[in-house]
């Protein structure tokens, strides 16, 4: 499947990913759960920063997200580690299992196979099995949803997230033409120019997503940003016009009114120093279904901007260099 499927299918990847997490066979925890950590890297690991924003304000344990080989020194029998690698074959991941093992942790992997699925098989641990021939950076419908349903199954949601992502996928069918309309126009706007994603605190997952997915399906570098924190350190740089930058501002409901605030100023402040300046703002009825239209809409972008500049938004080639470049030098044999 072309990448224009894998984005055109996202709203039914949400309604297979709810039968995958229903369907999933999971065990109780020997030990009560002090903490959360999800383990994973690039597209893999995206569904970990999302799941971290959208439980912020119900999950009554610290929830953490690691992208390295090592884990951090807390994790022990009282730990729910999540593992998620799409091939299976992650070493970074891989090595957070085996130190995840050492120390007695609740582990769950999710992967469509490889090194992690028959590890996970070794060690009768728990395993959901996602769907193969995808880009690992095109299942995060699949990676958050199954991360969801293991935190209910573990008792630490006390809400049922299915009628709200239900809700969101029929915002996500009834606007794509539209969407797919503006992400076009959008990619126009930004072909030829650097990229800065600004947004507020909770959307930060939102903005990684769009940065993530303009730098692989775009082959584009760009960076991102948050309200307030932008506001002590990177502000000071916009005292001057930056023609070569355009900003991308990430709008929805802020969670403080100061925070608000701070938005319309630092809109008011920014808005005519760069060359193009684009305020989006969410739809949705809930903080789930405004992050997962903005997402949705971010995929696009980038999908159309790879087709301004005349790339393939498959082709990850430096990365897959990387990947050869680390086989070269004796890859690591897990048992």
């Amino acid at each position: 499947m072309d990448m224009y499927n894998l984005i055109k299918d996202f709203p039914k990847q949400l309604a297979a990913a709810i039968t995958l997490g229903q369907e999933a066979r999971l065990t109780p925890a020997p030990h009560p759960l002090h903490h959360v950590v999800i383990a994973g890297m690039g597209g893999s690991g995206m569904g970990g920063t999302l799941l971290r924003q959208w439980v912020a304000d119900e999950l009554p344990i610290p929830l953490a997200v690691n992208h390295d080989y090592t884990l951090p020194a807390y994790v022990n029998q009282h730990t729910l580690l999540m593992l998620v690698s799409y091939s299976g074959n992650t070493e970074e991941t891989l090595q957070a299992l085996q130190e995840g093992l050492r120390r007695q942790a609740k582990i769950v992997c999710i992967t469509t196979g490889g090194a992690l699925r028959a590890l996970a098989a070794q060690h009768a641990l728990d395993c959901i099995t996602l769907p193969a021939g995808r880009p690992p950076r095109a299942c995060l419908g699949y990676a958050v949803v199954s991360q969801w349903f293991i935190l209910q199954f573990h008792q630490l949601l006390r809400t049922d997230g299915v009628a709200a992502l239900q809700t969101a996928m029929q915002l996500l069918t009834t606007t794509q033409a539209a969407v797919q309309a503006e992400a076009q126009h959008l990619a126009q706007q930004l072909h030829g120019k650097l990229p800065v994603i600004y947004t507020t605190t909770a959307y930060e997952a939102v903005a990684i997503r769009w940065r993530q997915q303009l730098n692989e399906n775009s082959q584009q570098l760009c960076w991102h940003h948050v309200i307030p924190e932008m506001n002590h350190n990177e502000l000071a740089s916009w005292d001057r016009p930056q023609q070569d930058l355009a900003v991308v501002m990430l709008q929805g409901a802020a969670p403080h009114e100061r925070t608000a605030l701070q938005q319309r100023l630092t809109e008011a402040l920014v808005r005519p120093r760069p060359a193009v300046y684009l305020p989006l703002q969410a739809q949705g009825a809930t903080p789930l279904a405004r992050s997962l239209y903005l997402i949705h809409l971010g995929d696009w972008v980038s999908y159309y901007l790879a087709q301004e500049k005349g790339i393939d938004p498959m082709a990850i080639a430096m990365i897959d260099q990387l990947k050869a470049g680390l086989q070269e030098h004796a890859p690591r044999r897990y048992a």
